[in-house]
């Protein structure tokens, strides 16, 4: 990075000596409910996460020849250093980073300020899914898919029509109806064209959902993923995925979190499945020849966001 070069990166005894010398602005980058618990005494808070960052350093530290000294978590944590460039891009003359952040200070046992001063917080509490039973929120809850073909791709809609979920010392047990019937293109702005491709995707090319109207996931399990963090999937889930007609085993890790003060859960995930495994087999070349302009990936992908409300009587 072409600002790297110019941050300048010191340890405890030199952030100390200028916290003590108060000489310059301490500029604390993390977010403003951590501040307010503890933060290094006198530092100024600019959350570095938020779009207005640079707006706020402009009103605190309105003269860019003033020494800047920026932290952060600490170590393993990019907040401070990401702040440090961001201030060196504005044209500050004088940063310094305090590599070892608010962690070391800590350790070392040097002051803090702020209504907590002494807590510990975890910087992401691990998602500990509460036993009980939980019921879909079909409304809240969408299903988007997109196939593709030579020409490009279409993509859409489906609906869910149920499902549930039980939880018992963080595994979970479930299952998921999807009615498809309902499903939709968003992408085809025409409405002649638009209602063509949905019932070819309803006829018996595809989901003959005259026969089958309904899929399921089925036998659905979902066991916790031990190397998670925060903004990764940190459950397995496994099920029997059944369509038209046909059953197999789907696998894939999803994203499990709690939504809500009313106590719901929040599961999103995304796959790609071989439509094929389920019979569907219009446009493939793997069954057929000289398709033309009729060929149409293997592969659909759905995206989803499943959200669930505590069950009543649970």
């Amino acid at each position: 990075m072409a600002t790297e070069h110019r941050i300048r990166r010191i340890g405890l005894a030199a952030a100390r000596a200028f916290v003590q010398a108060r000489t310059g602005i301490v500029l604390d980058v993390m977010v403003p409910e951590h501040f307010e618990q503890r933060h290094i005494p006198g530092a100024l808070q600019a959350c570095v996460h938020e779009v207005v960052f640079c707006d706020a350093v402009a009103a605190l530290a309105p003269d860019r020849s003033v020494p800047v000294l920026v932290y952060g978590a600490g170590a393993g944590s990019q907040d401070g250093r990401m702040a440090a460039e961001k201030l060196l891009r504005l044209g500050h003359a004088d940063v310094r980073w305090f590599a070892g952040g608010l962690e070391a200070w800590c350790a070392a046992g040097l002051p803090l300020e702020g209504s907590a001063p002494h807590a510990r917080p975890d910087a992401h509490p691990p998602e500990v899914m509460p036993d009980g039973k939980y019921t879909l929120d079909t409304a809240a809850s969408t299903i988007r898919w997109t196939g593709r073909n030579d020409n490009g791709a279409h993509h859409g809609t489906v609906d869910c029509a149920g499902g549930s979920l039980a939880f018992s010392r963080g595994h979970g047990t479930g299952d998921l109806r999807i009615d498809m019937r309902s499903i939709r293109d968003r992408d085809i702005a025409d409405d002649a064209l638009r209602p063509v491709l949905e019932a070819h995707l309803a006829s018996d090319d595809f989901f003959f959902t005259a026969l089958f109207p309904q899929a399921a996931l089925e036998d659905m399990a979902l066991a916790p993923l031990p190397s998670a963090t925060a903004t990764t999937p940190n459950y397995r889930l496994t099920a029997q995925f059944a369509l038209r007609g046909m059953r197999r085993r789907l696998a894939l890790n999803v994203a499990l979190r709690g939504v809500g003060d009313a106590g719901g859960l929040a599961l999103a995930g995304h796959c790609d499945l071989d439509r094929t495994r389920w019979g569907v087999l219009y446009g493939s070349a793997r069954f057929f020849r000289h398709l033309g302009h009729h060929r149409v990936d293997d592969a659909i992908s759905l995206d989803f966001r499943l959200v669930y409300a505590p069950a009543r009587g649970r």
